[in-house]
């Protein structure tokens, strides 16, 4: 029996990294162009998924976009959309959500139980899109990442990376903690949280995933930057400034517990620490690329 699941995004580096995990399992994928889809648009959404009826919906639209000033509102409004037209033709619905909903209550590790308190237009957007689905879809699964690394996009990694290679001034924040979580292994928990889904497992609800190693801001980036002089891959030589003051926008801590995924799941969660050199040498190589297409 085939399962068709639609995936909403396949344009920012988390939605790309969803659609290559995916095409490697036995599902029906479905991946609707803007020409296909207006997801603004409630009744080009129910049309579309009248004549397609998948099984699943895994939900990124606007995960990217609101880290950044201004776009929110994509994260917000198709969060509303897919609530409304999912719940109407009873579809579950995988949403990717951020630590970013907590708030400044001095917490180490944040659990799925703890009250959303956002201190920020980010974390109020999270929140938000988060409140939608819980209140009209009851079949619905919000998996909250920590902070996420990558080779593309725009992340704490590849941020670092063009300061460290631009030999600029670097600062961070010794208070900030998180565990870096890998574009492909939080791509990896939701691929397996939709096959079991799409065999009958009946567990919903807020679902944490973070990696294995927690460290702070000034840790990761003091990893990065070894890595890269034992590499020998720095051109000038870069500084790094240390900070130690409490961010107001932010929660201290973007460590989650995981126990739910673990439990209900089965997942276990990685270090990030040994794909840490592949992301450098993959962002390197798209760099290159870059330049070379100029």
């Amino acid at each position: 029996m085939s399962f068709t699941l639609l995936l909403t995004d396949v344009i920012s580096p988390l939605g790309k990294a969803l659609e290559h995990e995916l095409e490697r399992e036995p599902f029906k994928l479905l991946l609707p162009s803007e020409t296909e889809l207006d997801w603004s648009d409630a009744q080009s959404l129910q049309a579309y998924l009248d004549k397609h009826q998948p099984d699943l919906i895994v939900n990124s639209r606007g995960w990217e976009e609101a880290f950044h000033s201004g776009g929110q509102a994509a994260l917000i409004n198709t969060a509303r959309q897919l609530a409304q037209v999912s719940a109407e033709a009873q579809i579950p619905l995988i949403h990717l959500s951020s630590y970013s909903v907590f708030g400044g209550d001095g917490k180490g590790t944040h659990s799925e139980k703890d009250p959303v308190a956002p201190l920020s237009d980010v974390g109020r957007a999270f929140a938000e899109a988060e409140q939608v689905i819980a209140e009209s879809l009851p079949k619905h699964i919000i998996v909250r990442l920590s902070w996420v690394i990558g080779a593309y996009g725009d992340n704490l990694l590849t941020r670092l990376l063009s300061a460290f290679l631009a030999g600029a001034s670097v600062t961070v924040n010794r208070r900030l903690r998180g565990a870096p979580t890998a574009l492909s292994d939080a791509a990896r928990v939701v691929v397996a949280m939709s096959k079991q889904t799409s065999c009958g497992a009946g567990s919903w609800g807020v679902m944490h995933y973070c990696s294995a190693d927690a460290c702070t801001e000034d840790e990761f980036a003091e990893q990065l930057l070894q890595l890269l002089i034992q590499q020998q891959l720095l051109t000038a030589e870069p500084s790094l400034s240390l900070v130690d003051s409490e961010p107001t926008d932010e929660p201290l801590s973007a460590i989650l517990g995981c126990r739910r995924a673990r439990d209900y799941f089965g997942i276990q969660a990685r270090s990030w620490r040994p794909g840490l050199l592949p992301l450098v040498k993959q962002w390197l190589h798209n760099r290159e690329q870059i330049k070379a297409a100029q």
